[in-house]
This record gives structure tokens, sequence and C-alpha cells, in this order.
């Protein structure tokens, strides 16, 4: 008689992801440092804090409000897609999965509110949830 185990292979660990350094160029004239202020990221609370822009048309036509850019440098120059990353909770209009940009492995947030999260999947790995809790969004008076 044969006997058959089932064997369980683990995923490997969660994407990495890290802050952009603050004058990293992001889409049309904007960087880092014209977003947010003191970003860190600690396990997966994101902290700091978001500048509120009047406009910010490279993102989209009407965007405004509180924007935050993430780095993957496993996205960068790896097939398209290869990581994808949504936005979730209140004011999320998007309601589906983003690829991180493989030109450059950055993506950036239009972030409504700290009880928004960012899930990040990855072929192959874990399922990661960042939590913006501790993320203060200025307002538009400041």
């Amino acid at each position: 008689m044969i006997m058959m185990h089932k064997v369980h292979h683990p995923k490997p660990a969660t994407s990495k992801v890290a802050v952009p350094s603050s004058e990293t160029q992001l889409l049309g004239t904007k960087k880092v440092s014209d977003l947010v202020e003191n970003l860190s990221l600690e396990g997966d609370k994101i902290k700091g804090t978001s500048k509120y822009l009047e406009s910010y048309p490279e993102f989209s036509k009407d965007a405004k409000g509180n924007f935050l850019p993430l780095y993957f440098e496993e996205a960068k120059g790896a097939s398209k897609g290869k990581v994808k990353c949504e936005l979730k909770g209140t004011g999320v209009k998007t309601k589906k999965p983003v690829a991180v940009d493989e030109k450059d492995g950055l993506i950036v947030f239009n972030v409504h509110n700290t009880d928004n999260t960012i899930e990040i999947t990855q072929e192959g790995k874990e399922t990661r949830t960042l939590n913006l809790s501790e993320l203060e969004l200025k307002t538009q008076d400041g």
C-alpha cells in the first residue's frame, strides 16, 4: 500500500515596500517632498504627513487632496502587473487592484481617510495590508 502525504509549501514572505526618498521624481513635476513629509513605514503602519494638494493634474484631471507615494523594488524591471495594490476604505472610487509601474517601481495613491488601507498582492507571496491610521492628512485649510 502506498501512502500519499500532502506536502504544504508555505508562500514566501510578503512584498517588500519602501518609502521613496524625498527627492524622488513622481508624475509630472512633483517630487515625493511635494506630497509628503516625515514619511516612514514601521511594520505595516505608514506614519508621517500627507500634504493637501489643490490639484495634481498629472495624477488625473480633477485630482486633489492627499497623496501617498510608495516604492516596490521587486516591481522595477519586472513584468507588468507583477505587484498590484488596492486602496480600500472610505472615499475610495477605484475598486480594483492597480499595477505598480514596472519602469520605476513607484505607485501614488490619492488617500481619502485614515481608515484607508492598501492591500498588496504579488504572485507567489502572501497578501500584505498596510495601515494608514497613523498617517496625518493635512486639510485644505492647513
